[in-house]
């Protein structure tokens, strides 16, 4: 099975410099799922868009690569709201033409195991998953149930929260003003503050927010409403692409081409050219100069700032408030190669979350202590999701395994080149990767009995192929003060540039996709009528 985006048997993109003539109405950087939902939504509204992708592929976090008989899903391993009538479904139909079918995960759709046995699923059903958690703690059935109460309505607060963020700072300062008088600032107060409220402690503490890698943040660190839209964007279970992630760009790639639109890969965008305080185009990295009307960078807040702007915008108050938010962290993912029998093992579709402790507050694998065993690994097996894979007679499949380290363990190779970062990085990456395997032989023996292939991507790859910023996974971090940041938006004060992705709005790929519809919204208002 190819990992390339291809639609009615070709693929959906060319290769820089092989691009057509313009004029253009937008240029969108960045071909992640914000730009890719950005450049089809403006597609869709009769606009001529074309698509920058510095990296081999386009898709961003939703690309697929392989290794001999293997092929993974980068970032795709859960994605939530994909019934027919979800909001963020009918989005991605009207986007893709109703191109991307899904397969559910079943139910559970994730598993988690903590110490001494413990183990608990949550059940893709609202009702199920409250029933499950007072069965397990009935002592704690009254903050249970004032917890997702709370959760459903920090949730709903989120619609206006983001309408607000594409329009005008004024407009948003005004509506805060208003909505703070009616309501609750859910976006101001931590998960972990919330759970002290309302005297939530313990296991049940743990099992609560054990899904915080969805977002990059432990409780006492994270946005609740950001933790809030986890348990919304779930409570009806989860889906995975047919074909893979590679289905998104195949879909959306090729709305963009329909309404005579382009995607380039190898694209490497140098600077957002700036005249008179407006974008009017890009010079690329060969020095060639593309125009076009507006400009939508869906690079990252922080690439788009320090990469791709002259210093002069770099200094402004905007770009130094954005660049002072922390970012989330960075990631180790091990992917794994299995043949054989797997059907007594633990993979499955539902992922599996595995913790060490019975603690909330371990962010990252202080892998720098060789005694150090990494907090929390989630593994996903992408070969069990997608219905069209053939394990063939020798029973292949495919896992991934994912924890979260420190940038700084990394950061004396930043601006090395891929595949030429020398001795000693090898000799570290190899030793992370032993002994996340090790301990996958701890929690899941039969499984790992499996396995034939392992390869090991660090934040370094996040930071080549996609360049997140010092390899964050999720973009900027989803603490509180991320998101009272009043520069974080979809506008900029440059005229005609926008933001787009995760950055401008919410975590994921459905957060990234209905940010790339927020973006152009902002550029073509009436497009607001699908976010309702």
């Amino acid at each position: 099975m190819s990992v390339l985006p291809l639609h009615s048997g070709r693929k959906s993109f060319r290769r820089w410099p092989d691009c057509p003539p313009g004029p253009w109405d937008t240029l969108v950087i960045g071909s992640g799922m914000g730009g890719m939902s950005c450049a089809a939504a403006l597609a869709r509204s009769g606009q001529r868009v074309l698509l920058l992708e510095q990296h081999l592929v386009p898709g961003g976090f939703t690309h697929m690569f392989g290794r001999k008989q293997f092929r993974w899903d980068v970032g795709v391993h859960a994605i939530g709201e994909m019934r027919p009538r979800d909001l963020p479904r009918r989005v991605l139909d009207w986007l893709g033409k109703q191109r991307v079918q899904f397969e559910a995960l079943g139910d559970p759709y994730d598993r988690f195991r903590f110490p001494d046995g413990f183990e608990i699923g949550f059940a893709a059903d609202p009702r199920s998953f409250q029933r499950d958690l007072v069965a397990t703690f009935p002592e704690d059935q009254a903050a249970i149930d004032q917890y997702l109460r709370w959760v459903r309505r920090a949730s709903k607060a989120a619609v206006s929260f983001f309408a607000y963020r594409s329009m005008p700072q004024w407009v948003e300062r005004w509506g805060g003003r208003v909505q703070g008088c009616l309501r609750r600032d859910w976006w101001a107060l931590t998960t972990g503050e919330v759970m002290d409220r309302l005297g939530i402690e313990g296991k049940l503490r743990c099992v609560l927010g054990a899904q915080w890698g969805y977002i990059g943040e432990v409780p006492s660190d994270s946005s609740f409403a950001a933790q809030a839209l986890i348990h919304t964007h779930f409570r009806h279970g989860a889906w995975f692409p047919v074909g893979g992630a590679k289905a998104f760009a195949a879909a959306l790639l090729a709305t963009v081409e329909e309404a005579g639109g382009a995607t380039l890969v190898r694209a490497e965008v140098e600077r957002i050219l700036v005249q008179g305080g407006r974008a009017v185009g890009v010079r690329m990295a060969d020095g060639s100069e593309i125009r076009a009307q507006r400009v939508v960078s869906a690079a990252g807040a922080k690439t788009t700032i320090g990469r791709l702007l002259d210093e002069e915008w770099q200094q402004s108050e905007w770009a130094r408030s954005i660049t002072a938010l922390p970012d989330s962290p960075a990631y180790l993912c091990l992917n794994l190669g299995f043949a054989g029998d797997l059907s007594a093992t633990e993979a499955a579709r539902a992922n599996l979350w595995l913790f060490e402790e019975w603690r909330d507050d371990q962010r990252e694998w202080q892998a720098q202590d060789p005694a150090a065993l990494a907090p929390i690994l989630y593994l996903s097996f992408p070969s069990y999701k997608d219905p069209t894979h053939q394990p063939g007679a020798e029973q292949f499949h495919t896992g991934e395994c994912i924890t979260f380290v420190p940038w700084d363990l990394f950061q004396r190779w930043r601006g090395s080149a891929y595949g030429d970062r020398g001795e000693d990085y090898l000799a570290l990456k190899n030793e992370l990767k032993e002994r996340l395997l090790a301990q996958l032989r701890r929690h899941v023996p039969a499984l790992m009995e499996r396995v034939v292939f392992s390869e090991l991507s660090t934040p370094l790859s996040a930071s080549h192929f996609a360049r997140a910023h010092q390899g964050a996974i999720y973009g900027l971090a989803a603490v509180p003060a991320r998101y009272r940041n009043l520069h974080l938006r979809t506008r900029t004060p440059i005229k005609r540039l926008y933001l787009s992705g995760v950055d401008a709005a919410s975590l994921g790929v459905v957060g990234a996709m209905m940010s790339g519809v927020l973006t152009a919204a902002t550029i073509r208002p009436r497009l607001y009528r699908r976010l309702i």
